[in-house]
């Protein structure tokens, strides 16, 4: 039997954490199967680049309109409750 190295102690209590990064790069691309990238289209990637870590990238695949859509409310709802008065962006 091993020596345990110390005492851990978890908490149920949420708490806050904070990291300090520069701007996130951000971008959003389509995917084919296809190697000449042509259509038919079959994703839709979401890709974040945090500076210092650029060599790991978060990517959040789309691959139905369903988790797009769900995807695009919930930031919707949660842009309301944080910035009450913005108006709607226009494309």
């Amino acid at each position: 039997m091993t020596k345990a190295r110390g005492k851990v102690t978890r908490s149920t209590t949420p708490s806050q954490a904070y990291a300090r990064f520069g701007e996130p790069e951000v971008e959003i691309a389509v995917w084919t199967p296809r190697p000449n990238g042509e259509p038919p289209y079959e994703q839709i990637h979401f890709i974040m680049k945090i500076p210092g870590l650029e060599d790991i990238p978060l990517i959040i695949r789309f691959k139905s309109p369903d988790t797009l859509g769900f995807f695009i409310e919930e930031l919707t709802r949660y842009r309301k409750i944080v910035w009450p008065e913005a108006e709607a962006v226009n494309t």
